[in-house]
Parts: C-alpha cells; sequence; structure tokens
C-alpha cells in the first residue's frame, strides 16, 4: 500500500502541530469537559490530543460516538448512522469532539447538533483537517491541517480498513 501514496503530512508536522493546538485548547476547556472521538477515523488523532492536553494540566474525561457515512467506500453516502452512542452522560458539560476530516461538514454538524441535544453546555470542534470542500462551511475551532481534496490514509485514516497505522497522513495515488 505504501508505494502507491504521497506523504502530504509528516508525522514530525502532526506532532508540533499538536502541540500548538492542544496549548490553544487547553486555555479554553473547562474542568469538567469530555473530550469525544468520533469513531473510527478521529481515534489516533484523539490519543495525541488527549496526551497534550494533559501536558498543559487537563485531564478531560473520554468517549466515543461511533459514526458513519463512508462505510467502505471512497465518498460520502450523504446519510449519517450512529453505530455506537457515548457510554456516559455529557448534560451540563463542555464537549470537545475530536474528528478527522471535514469534507462535506454532515459528519461533524450531526456530531454538535446530537451532543448539543444530549445537554452539553457547550460543543466545541477539532478538526484533524480540513478539505476545500469545507472552507465554506462554519470554522472548527481548531484545525489541524488544509489540505487537498484527495483520499487521504494514515495517522488513523483508512482505505476500507486499510493503513489507519501509518505515522502520516498520506494521499491515494489515483
Amino acid at each position: 500500500m505504501t508505494s502507491q501514496l504521497d506523504i502530504l503530512v509528516s508525522s514530525q508536522e502532526i506532532d508540533s502541530r499538536i502541540q500548538v493546538l492542544t496549548g490553544q485548547i487547553a486555555g479554553r476547556l473547562e474542568e469538567d469537559a469530555v473530550v469525544v472521538g468520533l469513531l473510527q477515523g478521529a481515534f489516533v488523532f484523539m490519543a495525541d490530543v488527549v496526551r497534550g492536553l494533559a501536558r498543559h494540566g487537563k485531564t478531560p474525561r473520554t468517549d466515543f460516538l461511533w459514526l458513519s457515512s463512508y462505510g467502505d467506500a471512497h465518498e460520502s453516502g450523504g446519510r449519517i448512522n450512529v453505530l455506537a452512542d457515548l457510554q456516559k452522560p455529557i448534560g451540563g458539560r463542555q464537549v470537545l469532539i475530536v474528528d478527522d476530516v471535514y469534507d462535506t461538514g454532515r459528519t461533524i454538524l450531526f456530531a454538535k447538533s446530537y451532543l448539543a441535544s444530549k445537554g452539553a453546555s457547550e460543543v466545541l470542534t477539532c478538526l484533524l483537517a480540513r478539505k476545500p470542500l469545507a472552507a465554506e462551511l462554519p470554522a472548527p475551532d481548531y484545525l489541524g491541517f488544509d489540505l487537498p481534496d484527495r483520499f487521504l490514509v494514515g495517522y488513523g485514516l483508512d482505505d476500507a480498513g486499510r493503513g489507519r497505522g501509518l505515522p502520516d497522513i498520506c494521499a491515494v495515488r489515483t
């Protein structure tokens, strides 16, 4: 798989950006906040975000929300499915959603609305990457990288389940 990929963001660039992001987030994050990772693509990024927050003295609760709009396809099907819900209540708490790619906006906008409906006092967003299509959408509160409109793998991103463990963010060659 690696011979068919172009590295867009190296693991060193990711590490540097996460240090900056978590410093910014820590200044705004409340003590009883909950970091909610959107599965499956955000789990690697979320792990690095919560470790970075700990370096800044913040140790929020964590939870996951498993949403799906892609399945094994390269394009979103347009409908968001909740495959697994939160395990703990978030009522009255600040929530930071951590997600992988902001492109159509459907997933993150659904998640924000969904978590607000569960009683979150504030819902913030932290996205690893934004594609050009999302430029016209509401800006995330925290953003890792602006990337081209290519199919991405690595650093938690996958191609039908493959490539999540690659340390860099790569684009699949077509």
